[in-house]
């Protein structure tokens, strides 16, 4: 009998930001440096005679917490990815029902038949990713090994290992970051699910799915989720929100909105969407109402590996709802898509506020700034993948 513990990687930033990261590479979060200890504690005293991944950082990495009690090193397999979400890749969970409204409705509806444009089922990266595995086995007889891999993948190899129809995919749920199966093959392809979706290393307070507030293990959070649409300077209405937005920062940055030129703001705006449309979006609610704004000034070119803040903003409203993650994962994503190494924002030194959210997501303060405006802390997140 061979004992693979299946593995599912640390949180990562598509978990947060609530974006579709299939074999988009990200990296970990704060939180998933904070769970790892706990993965790898649970192992310290298992018996491990080779550690597996697949090779995207969010995987390898967790990996490397397992592996390094046993003085072992990480062995890169890319057949162990997770689904290729094809078209629908990086871009947020609530736009797709935007764009790919029937598909999409599979997706929730019949998830073992969904298969993304260009991209491929839940049941088809489960059995490639069990294919892989079963490799392994071969190569480890008798042997215990571990497997850190994905979410999807992994509830889909579950599937097939169960002997479930794909229609009984359901059963199996969804396994919060660092969970683990354990499956025993003998030989002749037969496995046995010891069990699966363990996470009971881990406290509660580092639970992803109760931080970002999932309801149920079929991973339907309770709070709002953003889609992205372009801000056009052009149009009266939207450069209106945008001015209005920016209006609110500067008040809660400076306690005046007296510094803000909005005729130059807007201008700045059209340049930024010259480099990326993306460049300046509102963040909207379901129905469309915009509630937040992301701002990026990508035509600052005097640090090139630097992709700098113009401003986010969310509805005063809609604070403490789990939104801010999801403006900061837009801004990384047009930043990351542009080659850009780190994200740096200018936050106002007496902006409290401000300075606990670039905090929360492990920016560090690298240096200050000073304009009209008075002093400001430059806060540094590094973005790219490793």
């Amino acid at each position: 009998m061979t004992t693979v513990y299946l593995i599912r990687h640390a949180e990562a930033e598509g978990n947060v930001y609530r974006r579709c990261h299939g074999q988009y590479d990200s990296l970990l979060t704060p939180r998933a440096y904070q769970q790892l200890p706990y993965l790898a504690k649970r192992f310290e005293n298992v018996p491990l005679d080779a550690v597996y991944a697949s090779d995207l950082f969010r995987a390898r990495t967790t990996a490397k917490a397992v592996a390094a009690p046993h003085g072992l090193n990480v062995e890169i397999h890319p057949v162990l990815r997770e689904i290729d979400m094809g078209d629908w890749e990086d871009l947020p969970w609530a736009e797709l029902p935007r764009i790919w409204p029937e598909e999409y409705a599979v997706w929730r509806a019949r998830p073992w038949d969904a298969v993304p444009p260009h991209g491929e089922s839940v049941m088809q990266a489960g059995r490639r990713m069990l294919d892989g595995v079963k490799r392994l086995v071969q190569e480890h007889d008798g042997q215990q090994i571990a497997v850190v891999t994905h979410g999807s993948a992994i509830r889909g190899a579950l599937t097939i290992a169960h002997g479930f129809a794909p229609e009984q995919m359901g059963e199996i749920g969804w396994g919060d970051n660092t969970c683990v199966a354990k499956l025993g093959f003998d030989g002749e392809g037969h496995i046995d699910v010891v069990y699966e979706n363990d996470a009971s290393h881990l406290p509660q307070e580092l639970s992803t799915f109760a931080s970002i507030g999932w309801t149920d293990n079929k991973g339907v959070p309770n709070t709002p989720q953003l889609w992205f649409r372009r801000a056009d300077p052009m149009d009266a209405e939207d450069a209106d929100k945008i001015v209005t937005f920016m209006r609110e920062l500067h008040q809660n940055a400076y306690g005046t909105d007296t510094g803000l030129d909005a005729a130059a703001l807007l201008a700045d705006v059209a340049r930024a969407q010259r480099v990326s449309p993306r460049s300046c979006c509102f963040g909207c609610l379901e129905d469309g109402t915009p509630v937040s704004l992301v701002y990026l000034k990508t035509w600052y070119d005097d640090e090139p590996a630097v992709g700098l803040v113009g401003g986010f903003c969310i509805n005063a409203a809609f604070r403490g709802h789990g939104l801010s993650g999801q403006i900061l994962g837009q801004a990384i994503s047009v930043y990351r898509a542009l080659g850009k190494d780190y994200l740096c924002a200018h936050v106002a030194s007496e902006n409290a506020r401000a300075q606990g959210f670039y905090h929360k997501f492990a920016f560090e303060q690298r240096g200050e700034y000073r304009d009209e405006n008075g002093l400001h802390f430059r806060m540094f997140k590094r973005i790219c993948i490793d």
